[in-house]
C-alpha cells in the first residue's frame, strides 16, 4: 500500500456513513461552550453555576470526542473498514483522558517556551525602563517593539515545533491504541522511532505532507467557499455550522484512519 492507496483510502474511510459523521460534528459543538457563555452574557445571564457547568460539559465532551478519534485507530488497526459505533462511553472516556494527558506532554516545550521569551522580553524592558529614567527617551514605541518581536519569536518558534512534532504526536498515540491504550506506550520513543524506521522516514514525510496539502485545500478552500455561499445568502451562521458539523469530522476522521494505515507499514506492500 503506497502513500496514495493510503490518502485515497482515509479519504473515502468517513462516506463509508454520513450520518456517524454528523453526529462527530454535533458532538464537536459542545467541545467548546464559548459560543453559549457569549450567547448567555448578552442575554443578562451570568450566573457562575451556570457558566461552571458549561465548561464541566465542555471538558467531558472534549475527552469523549478525543476518545472516538482513538477508537478509529483502534478499529483501523483491527483491519475495520466501518466507523465505530458512539457506544461503550466508558470507554472512550478513559482514552479521552489518556489522548489529554499525551497532548499536554508534549505541549509543555511550546509552553516553556513562550515563558522563556516572555521572561527574556521583561528583563529586557526592565533594562530599558531604567535608562530611559535616567536618560529619556521614546520609551513607549521601544517597549511595543519589544513585546510584539519577543511575542513574535515565541509564537513563531511554537509553531515550528507543532509542525514537527505532530506526526510524532499522532503516531505516538497510534502506538498507544496498538498496545491496548496503555498510557506508558505513548512515550516509549524508542519503540515508536523503530517504527517510523520500519515505515520509512520518506515515505511518513510524503504522508505528512499529501494530509497537510489535503487538510488546506479541505478546511480553508471548501470551507471558504461554503461561508462565501451562505453569506450571499445572508446566512454565514449556517455555513460556519457546517464546516464545523461536517468538515472538521471529517477531517479528524481522515487523520485517525490514515495514521493507522500508515502505522501498520504497509507502506509499499
Amino acid at each position: 500500500m503506497n502513500v496514495g492507496e493510503i490518502v485515497e483510502d482515509a479519504l473515502r474511510y468517513p462516506l463509508s456513513d454520513w450520518k456517524k459523521v454528523l453526529i462527530y460534528g454535533f458532538i464537536g459543538l459542545f467541545t467548546t461552550t464559548a459560543v453559549f457563555r457569549l450567547f448567555f452574557a448578552m442575554n443578562g445571564l451570568t450566573n457562575p453555576g451556570l457558566i461552571l457547568l458549561l465548561v464541566i460539559l465542555e471538558l467531558i465532551v472534549s475527552i469523549y470526542f478525543t476518545g472516538y478519534f482513538l477508537k478509529i485507530i483502534k478499529l483501523s488497526l483491527s483491519g475495520a473498514k466501518k466507523l465505530p459505533q458512539f457506544n461503550v462511553v466508558n470507554e472512550k472516556l478513559s482514552d479521552g483522558i489518556k489522548v489529554f494527558i499525551v497532548g499536554i506532554v508534549y505541549m509543555i516545550p511550546i509552553i516553556l517556551t513562550i515563558s522563556i521569551f516572555a521572561i527574556l522580553s521583561s528583563a529586557a524592558l526592565g533594562i530599558i525602563i531604567n535608562y530611559a529614567i535616567n536618560n529619556g527617551f521614546n520609551l513607549e514605541n521601544i517597549i511595543s517593539i519589544l513585546l510584539n518581536l519577543g511575542i513574535g519569536i515565541g509564537i513563531f518558534l511554537a509553531i515550528m515545533y507543532m509542525i514537527v512534532v505532530l506526526p510524532l504526536f499522532i503516531l505516538s498515540l497510534v502506538h498507544m491504541a496498538d498496545n491496548n491504550s496503555a498510557l506508558v506506550s505513548a512515550f516509549k520513543f524508542r519503540e515508536i522511532f523503530n517504527k517510523i524506521n520500519s515505515i520509512g522516514l520518506i515515505n511518513l514525510i510524503l504522508w505528512y505532507l499529501s494530509s497537510g496539502l489535503i487538510f488546506l485545500a479541505i478546511l480553508i478552500f471548501l470551507g471558504t467557499f461554503t461561508l462565501e455561499i451562505f453569506n450571499l445568502l445572508h446566512s454565514i451562521d449556517i455555513g460556519g455550522l457546517l464546516i464545523s458539523v461536517v468538515i472538521v469530522p471529517y477531517l479528524y476522521m481522515y487523520f485517525a484512519r490514515s495514521s493507522s494505515l500508515v502505522y501498520m507499514k504497509k507502506i509499499g506492500e
